[in-house]
């Protein structure tokens, strides 16, 4: 096991959490923070694609994709309507589409169509869900429904870090990933079970003020944290793999750049959201 990256990840994870639980989820660093990290995943995103031999209109796709993250939370805050946030999505599309009419090459021009599309619903589509967990409650306390997608989401990340290095035996997707296994999907069900039960035991049952959490559906989660997480960080393996990149950039050590960071948060966010639309 890497120590130096064990670390990092934990300082990391120090600074987010003492943020989620000091900071009210309606701060306007709130809207700073998740839009940052929207822009920054989206643009790396891009560099994967370019790196890859695909061109993207990176200017267009990032001011539209950094655009509907904004709106959602500003949606979310009731300061804007909802066909207005949808309205900023489809303009986005319909900018890209538009731009290919102008490009002498048109199978190139429809190759970066694209590439572009791809990060702007990949990475700012899902990443909404991230800001609408966030907004969802008492607006004056933290963001905890975000806090805690991304706590089970990182647990089991971990886990399957955990198990996968010292048990991992048997590739759970060998041509994708191949460090990836099925006991490391196994360990990171277990610490994503050891996560929901101590937050079921401290929040009384609850995911935050306005939602419910009863223990039975805190088990079903524990399962499909690993499973979806695990499905969004397949996913990203494959744009890097087909595009012949290790990493999506080498901004920390050991963890790789933001969307490297949050691409199983990328599935499991929308996936919360869902659930607990359908469920809770």
């Amino acid at each position: 096991m890497d120590k130096k990256r064990v670390v990092i990840a934990l300082s990391i994870a120090a600074v987010l959490v003492t943020m989620f639980v000091t900071i009210p989820c309606r701060s306007i660093i709130g809207l700073i923070g998740m839009t940052l990290f929207a822009g920054l995943a989206q643009w790396e995103f891009y560099g994967m694609m370019e790196a890859g031999g695909f061109r993207t209109n990176k200017a267009w796709g990032l001011t539209a994709g950094i655009a509907f993250v904004a709106g959602t939370w500003f949606f979310m805050n009731a300061l804007i309507p909802g066909p207005l946030l949808w309205s900023l999505l489809i303009a986005g599309i319909l900018l890209v589409l538009t731009r290919t009419l102008f490009d002498a090459d048109l199978r190139r021009g429809l190759e970066t169509a694209m590439a572009t599309m791809l990060g702007l619903i990949y990475v700012p589509l899902l990443w909404s869900f991230v800001v609408r967990l966030l907004l969802t409650g008492d607006f004056s306390k933290p963001g905890w429904a975000a806090f805690y997608v991304i706590l089970c989401t990182k647990i089991s990340d971990s886990g399957g870090y955990f198990f996968g290095t010292r048990f991992g035996k048997h590739k759970l997707a060998p041509v994708v990933s191949p460090k990836k296994s099925w006991e490391g999907l196994g360990g990171g069900v277990v610490f994503c079970l050891a996560a929901n039960l101590v937050w079921t035991w401290l929040s009384k049952g609850h995911l935050n003020g306005a939602i419910p959490l009863p223990l039975g559906h805190a088990l079903v989660l524990s399962v499909l944290f690993p499973l979806v997480g695990t499905l969004g960080d397949l996913v990203e393996s494959l744009f890097k793999r087909a595009v012949g990149v290790k990493d999506s950039n080498t901004m920390v050590y050991g963890l790789g750049g933001i969307l490297d960071m949050i691409d199983s948060i990328l599935f499991t966010a929308p996936m919360l959201y869902v659930y607990v639309v359908l469920f809770l």
